[in-house]
C-alpha cells in the first residue's frame, strides 16, 4: 500500500479554512446548548421556587429563538466543513475514493 500523498500549499490552506469553521461550531453548539438549557430547565425551575421573578418568563421566547438559530448554523457550518474536508482527503488518501 503506497504511502499517502504529502500535503500542499492548498491543503494547509483548506484544512486551516475548515478549523477555522470547527471552532466556530463549537461555539455555535456552546451557545445553543447554553439558551436552551436556561430556556427550558433554569428560568422554570428558578420562577416555581420564586428565585427569579415572573417577568423572567419573557426572556424564554428570546432564548429559545437564539438556540435555534445557533442548531441552524451550525448543521449548515457542518455541511460547509465537509465541502472543504471532502477535496484535500481525495488527493492525500486516493485510494479511499476508488
Amino acid at each position: 500500500m503506497p504511502d499517502p500523498a504529502p500535503l500542499l500549499q492548498g491543503d494547509w490552506s483548506d484544512n486551516g479554512a475548515a478549523l477555522k469553521l470547527l471552532w466556530v461550531n463549537l461555539l455555535l453548539v456552546i451557545t445553543a446548548a447554553t439558551t436552551l438549557g436556561f430556556a427550558h430547565a433554569i428560568i422554570p425551575s428558578a420562577v416555581d421556587t420564586g428565585t427569579f421573578s415572573q417577568r423572567m418568563t419573557r426572556v424564554r421566547p428570546a432564548l429559545y429563538v437564539i438556540g435555534a438559530i445557533a442548531i441552524i448554523i451550525a448543521i449548515a457550518n457542518v455541511f460547509i466543513i465537509a465541502g472543504f474536508a471532502k477535496g484535500w482527503i481525495e488527493d492525500v488518501y486516493p485510494r479511499w475514493y476508488q
